[in-house]
């Protein structure tokens, strides 16, 4: 039976092989493994005066080769050498605040474990900032233990430390960078009063099909397609100042609050390249956590994260990207304490066979199964509460391969349905693409001018009716005609 709890280090159950015996009880006894527990070890470790990087990277490797009999995937060290030496009193006044609130735990942590979402109705896990803080500076120092779906090292952060064997050397220095600035700007000031009533909620959300439908039909959500020289994480393209920028333009209309999709791999979290879902998460340390207590998610489970801060704003995706300074909110810091972050992954289609039942190549996108499991995954996202705007890039049109025009539908389906403004930003690579989905997104809504009643079932029936025959990356025409047809009709 799956655990439904994720263990500490400062449990008394968290054990290990004290191989270079540093357990400071000459007398501990050790169990049937040879094993002792860990936490006085860490202590002993930690309450070491330790001023250099030489002497810190020393301690990390201490504690991975006491814990696997191995520092990998973390050898040389260099790019984490890189970003401690941008702070010329990281040690004096940076590394204490580390090393304390790492020492914190037991008092953080009183049960010395966290709940693991989608297990025994564990569905949410609140941490004060304090106690995210405390998670990250254990995934810096190495000290958790791999969850059981993760065999890839992307629970802690020694996938960033060396230059050799990087993916993307430009992806982890920016991550390296944010988590520094994290240390600088969030863990060095924990005890300042703003920062005890600013929670980090991870919640589990699962729907197993849409809710039923009357008569009444569903109006359709507002939607907007915006095209970006480039992508970036700054406070506006996070929705954090959706609020503020609305009252100024439209007063008197309302609150708003925002959302941003992440383009999840099943299994959340963070990694060594630059995809939108790994930017995401690696600007955001308190964001990181989540890889400890998230199972990969199903068809019917999003995973929501609110209140994490992003610590710097990274220009591009993929293989060009630029580290900047983040910007205050509008609203102010505090404004940061309503970011919400909606993982959620899409098919993966590149995976899917496309071979039809008579031979043919079929569309996988149109599948009748395909359209609905990406109907509930987004409008279980979507309906998730707290926001009425949400921002997308081309989810699931990467790696994935899905087609953007029918996710476009899909996705502003489950906006209408959940009742919430729908912004879909494309990079100027893609303005082809943009430019089909503002086309067919206005001939639809021009259904209404030319005598038609627009509602959400233009869109569902548009996405029933299309053949499966289509070609990836070709659609647009098809729903293009089909809406003429209607017109003309």
């Amino acid at each position: 039976m799956p655990q439904s709890t994720y263990l500490c280090p400062s449990s008394p159950s968290y054990t290990c092989l004290d191989r270079f015996s540093l357990h400071p009880d000459p007398n501990i006894c050790e169990d049937e493994n040879g094993h002792v527990p860990f936490w006085p070890i860490l202590e002993s470790l930690l309450n070491e005066r330790i001023t250099s990087a030489a002497a810190l990277i020393d301690t990390l490797e201490t504690i991975s080769a006491t814990l696997t009999g191995s520092t990998a995937p973390a050898t040389d060290h260099h790019l984490l050498r890189e970003a401690i030496s941008e702070y010329s009193d990281f040690f004096p006044r940076i590394w204490p605040k580390l090393a304390a609130t790492a020492l914190a735990m037991p008092s953080l942590f009183p049960n010395h474990c966290l709940p693991i979402l989608g297990r025994d109705s564990n569905k949410e896990l609140i941490l004060s900032r304090q106690q995210a803080a405390c998670l990250v500076v254990h995934q810096f120092l190495r000290t958790l233990k791999a969850p059981g779906w993760r065999t890839d090292g992307t629970h802690d952060f020694g996938i960033w430390y060396s230059r050799s064997g990087q993916r993307q050397e430009s992806a982890a220095k920016a991550y390296l960078k944010a988590l520094m600035v994290f240390f600088d700007e969030v863990v060095s000031r924990l005890g300042s009063p703003d920062l005890k009533t600013w929670d980090i909620v991870y919640t589990l959300h699962q729907l197993d099909g849409l809710p039923p439908t009357d008569d009444n039909s569903t109006p359709l959500a507002e939607v907007q397609v915006v095209t970006v020289d480039e992508y970036n994480t700054d406070t506006r393209s996070l929705e954090v100042d959706a609020d503020v920028e609305y009252s100024r333009t439209t007063p008197g209309s309302g609150f708003l609050k925002g959302a941003v999709v992440i383009s999840a791999n099943r299994y959340v979290g963070f990694g060594q390249s630059a995809t939108q879902e790994e930017i995401h998460v690696g600007v955001s340390p308190e964001a990181c956590p989540a890889v400890l207590v998230t199972p990969p998610l199903e068809d019917t489970q999003v995973l929501v994260v609110k209140g994490v801060q992003a610590m710097v704003n990274i220009v591009g995706q993929r293989r060009e990207i630029m580290v900047e300074k983040m910007g205050v909110p509008l609203g102010g810091m505090e404004s940061w304490k309503e970011r919400t972050m909606l993982f959620m992954d899409a098919l993966e289609l590149d995976l899917v066979d496309d071979s039809g039942q008579e031979g043919g190549r079929t569309l996988p996108d149109l599948r009748a199964e395909n359209i609905q499991r990406e109907l509930v995954k987004a409008y279980t996202a979507f309906s998730s509460g707290g926001f009425n705007v949400v921002r997308t890039g081309l989810w699931g049109c990467g790696a994935f391969n899905g087609d953007p025009v029918v996710k476009f539908l899909i996705l502003w389906l489950a906006a209408s349905m959940a009742g919430v403004k729908l912004v879909v930003v494309c990079e100027k690579e893609r303005k082809a693409v943009s430019n089909e989905m503002l086309d067919l997104s206005l001939r639809i809504k021009g259904l209404e001018g030319a005598g038609f009643r627009v509602d959400a079932r233009v869109i569902d029936t548009l996405l029933r009716a299309a053949p499966a025959t289509l070609v990836r990356n070709e659609t647009a025409s098809w729903f293009r005609d089909k809406v003429g047809k209607k017109v003309r009709e």
